[in-house]
């Protein structure tokens, strides 16, 4: 007795196949959750973004083939990949020097009153009040809440147990609870 495939199962099996069609619909459904994971990971909200966001799905399509539904969801694995992608374009000479430059187009000493920081009003004075914890904590946060990862990807990033994971977390917002419930 078969079962009628899933949604999710169909959309694999024909991205695996090399279908345009599903690819579009890969796009359709996660591109918002990627562009805003690369734009945090980036600190940007222009143009570079969306690059950002182009060279990963390219990977996603020439990789597709290595996907394994055993090691996790499509979301996941192809969120990783953006994040990656991301993360490795911060890395990158040009990037770093592109950064030098729109601090330098942003100084006083070029006569310009415009900066070029895109505001972020969800995260106005967030990491100032972040400032109160402990900074093992406070990297937790930082890792889980600010660059998006996983319980389980920060353990793996930070070389801690999940477990740790989840009481700095805790104990994190049990300190901001304390300090900031008159806000």
């Amino acid at each position: 007795m078969s079962q009628a495939l899933t949604f999710q199962e169909e959309l694999i099996i024909q991205l695996k196949a090399g279908d345009q069609k599903a690819f579009g619909t890969l796009y359709r459904s996660y591109s918002n959750a990627f562009l805003s994971i690369i734009k945090q990971i980036i600190h940007d909200d222009s143009e570079l973004a969306k690059d950002i966001l182009q060279d990963a799905m390219v990977k996603i399509w020439n990789n597709m083939a290595q996907y394994d539904a055993t090691k996790g969801t499509l979301f996941t694995w192809t969120m990783n990949i953006c994040r990656n992608v991301a993360i490795d374009k911060t890395r990158s000479k040009d990037f770093k020097n592109q950064a030098k430059n729109k601090s330098l187009d942003a100084s006083p000493e070029t006569g310009s009153r415009h900066s070029s920081i895109q505001p972020m009003p969800e995260l106005i004075g967030v990491r100032k009040m972040l400032e109160v914890l402990d900074p093992n904590h406070r990297e937790v946060v930082d890792v889980v809440y600010m660059l998006g990862y996983s319980h389980a990807e920060a353990a793996e990033l930070l070389k801690i147990p999940i477990g740790t994971v989840k009481t700095r977390i805790r104990n994190a917002i049990i300190e901001l609870r304390k300090r900031y419930q008159h806000l």
